[in-house]
């Protein structure tokens, strides 16, 4: 159990590094992780895939200080097929067990990576028995959309979008189970942060339309001094559009939670978005129990819905998309 409770310090960045922003594009080394001796330093570059039937595929990278040592790497995965149980395995390596090669562009951890070339991206996580593979139809662009950068005290935590509207090939292989080739819409980002992920937000909302005719994506952020920041909303083909604030609603508790989100503008309300049907609920400090105690004081206890949800906006047709709410306490 303590074995368990260790393992949980990195997996708790990773589920609070899935919220935020990009940088201004850079040539060469995007994939690059910048290691910070900070105790609480986390960085994370995301790979998502909303695939064609309804299958969500996620697989992220990261280095992290948080647990016991440093720099650690961890690769872990999440891949959700309708009507059948979640696949969510990952691996813990140590400091020499990942690396990045600039000759080549790319991240390793572990078995897993990640590959940046002139005109695509390739992501590889072969864990527990299982395999996913995500090739994007794009090369990594990093961009930071207007505040997503977060100050606390003299720590810090930024977001990229790397991969905003990519179309994306899975090659996908459960344990004991064939390969499979899916189709859909892609979405990468990076986080790096020194901030202890206690106190990095409140809440996090996050809206990803990637299939379809019409492409955006959302992130609003409610810090815990309730300021807010980043908001915006960025459709393909446009600039982003920043927001002022939002507003967050839920009937029902737990796996029968029902969402309803208003984002606001100068001109008052400017989105709703509603889910509609749940994917999966991510409460790992709360599934330890009594064991939560040792990992509560330093990474919270943070609890992920993902739903299938619809954005709405006046005068426009309405646009399905995933909808991700994440909270600090699960009240």
């Amino acid at each position: 159990m303590l074995r368990k409770a260790r393992l949980l310090f990195p997996m708790m960045v990773a589920l609070l590094a899935t919220l935020a922003l990009p940088s201004v594009a850079v040539a060469g080394g995007t994939l690059e992780p910048k290691p910070s001796p900070h105790d609480n330093y986390g960085e994370s570059f995301t790979f998502i895939g909303d695939l064609d039937g309804g299958t969500f595929v996620l697989v992220q990278l990261m280095v992290t200080n948080i647990g016991p040592g440093s720099r650690h790497g961890i690769c872990r995965a999440t891949v959700l097929k309708p009507g059948q149980r979640a696949w969510t395995p990952q691996k813990k390596v140590g400091e020499k067990e990942w690396r990045y090669d600039a000759s080549t562009g790319t991240l390793q951890v572990g078995a897993c990576s990640a590959r940046a070339e002139s005109g695509s991206t390739r992501v590889e996580a072969p864990l527990d028995g299982g395999r996913v593979v995500l090739e994007y139809a794009a090369p990594v662009e990093p961009q930071s959309p207007e505040g997503s950068e977060v100050e606390v005290g003299s720590a810090r935590y930024r977001h990229e979008v790397t991969l905003a509207f990519s179309p994306v090939r899975v090659l996908l292989q459960l344990p004991k189970g064939a390969e499979e080739t899916h189709v859909g819409g892609g979405y990468g980002d990076h986080t790096r942060s020194t901030i202890a992920p206690a106190k990095l937000a409140k809440r996090w909302v996050r809206f990803r339309a990637l299939r379809g005719g019409e492409r955006l994506v959302l992130l609003a952020r409610e810090g815990q001094d309730g300021e807010f920041g980043p908001v915006y909303t960025w459709e393909q083909g446009e600039p982003p559009r920043s927001l002022e604030h939002f507003t967050l609603s839920r009937e029902g508790a737990k796996e029968r939670s029902v969402w309803k989100v208003e984002l606001f503008g100068d001109a008052g309300a400017a989105l709703v978005l509603r889910s509609t049907a749940l994917l999966q609920r991510s409460a790992p400090v709360e599934d330890l129990g009594m064991l939560g105690g040792l990992v509560r004081p330093v990474v919270g206890s943070p609890v992920t819905y993902l739903h299938r949800a619809v954005l709405e906006r006046a005068g426009k047709a309405p646009v399905a998309g995933l909808l991700e709410v994440s909270l600090e306490g699960d009240l």
